[in-house]
């Protein structure tokens, strides 16, 4: 009876103990589920305190940013649906970092946060290394997804040229009213266009003035482009302020046709370089002529 009695209070004991056990398990679950809901909000909250899209490193010793570490934690733990809800946030600091990690996770979701902040883009807070000052989301989100796969890939051209979200990604902007000059630049690097998209690279040269897309059909399309790009570039001349970087794609297309004309008008504009960018901006082009 004794041999029973203590199997009987074991056997109720370990029953009790397996009760008590599963109990806990399911409060611990729910504590979880609650946990993880606060920290999404709270690494949001702490994101958008900062308001200010940052690099793993910052500053001139390249210190480890404390806003960087704060979106890795929000990736560790946000679901695809959580960060698609955070990337229509209305702190576009926080929206940017949401859509990068939809970029990482590769998924297709950030074309179309991409896309809205193409029709109506928003400026935020910058900080590169150390340089720091404002950017466009929209021009953010390019470069996070350029960057990646050009890393990710081994710095292969060719694999960009044939990327198809990246050509998605150029499409946009090609379709745009007014795209950043950063990405516009890199978009007509990225490939040769196949000649469906020519009527829009034409229409960024010839109707917006974009010297980007007039040095692309300079380089791609010559011989069936010239007249007309003489005829943008003398007008673009005429602007009345011309960044230094635009002047050195001026000098080089105008330059190529091996034109008196041409050459003089370019030497006329030797005065208006030199009262914007002194001496040495209007010698270096004045080099440039004197060997052609």
């Amino acid at each position: 009876m004794r041999i029973l009695f203590i199997l009987f209070n074991l056997f109720v004991f370990t029953s009790c103990r397996a009760r008590l056990v599963s109990d806990t398990q399911v409060i611990e679950h729910v504590d979880i589920v609650n946990t993880h809901a606060d920290s999404v909000t709270n690494l949001r909250n702490a994101i958008a305190k900062f308001n200010e899209v940052q690099d793993s490193h910052i500053g001139y010793a390249g210190t480890p940013s404390e806003q960087y570490a704060n979106y890795e934690a929000l990736l560790k733990i946000a679901t695809d649906k959580e960060l698609i809800k955070l990337s229509k946030d209305t702190n576009y600091v926080v929206a940017t970092y949401a859509t990068f990690g939809l970029i990482e996770r590769k998924h297709p979701f950030f074309l179309d946060v991409f896309r809205l902040f193409m029709k109506n883009d928003q400026y935020v807070k910058v900080m590169s290394g150390c340089s720091a000052g404002e950017d466009f989301v929209s021009n953010q989100l390019y470069f996070n997804y350029y960057n990646k796969e050009k890393y990710e890939n081994y710095e292969d051209n060719e694999h960009l040229q044939n990327d198809k979200t990246l050509l998605r990604l150029d499409s946009m902007i090609l379709a745009s009213n007014n795209p950043a000059w950063e990405y516009e630049k890199q978009m007509y690097e990225n490939r040769i266009y196949e000649n469906d998209y020519l009527s829009l690279i034409e229409r960024q040269a010839f109707e917006k003035d974009n010297i980007y897309a007039i040095e692309y059909l300079f380089k791609n399309n010559s011989s069936q482009y010239k007249d007309r790009i003489i005829s943008k570039l003398k007008q673009y001349l005429k602007k009345d302020q011309i960044a230094p970087i635009y002047y050195d794609i001026v000098y080089i297309i105008l330059l190529s046709y091996h034109s008196d004309e041409l050459n003089l008008l370019l030497e006329n504009e030797l005065l208006d370089i030199q009262k914007e960018y002194g001496e040495d901006k209007m010698h270096e082009y004045k080099n440039m002529l004197l060997k052609k």
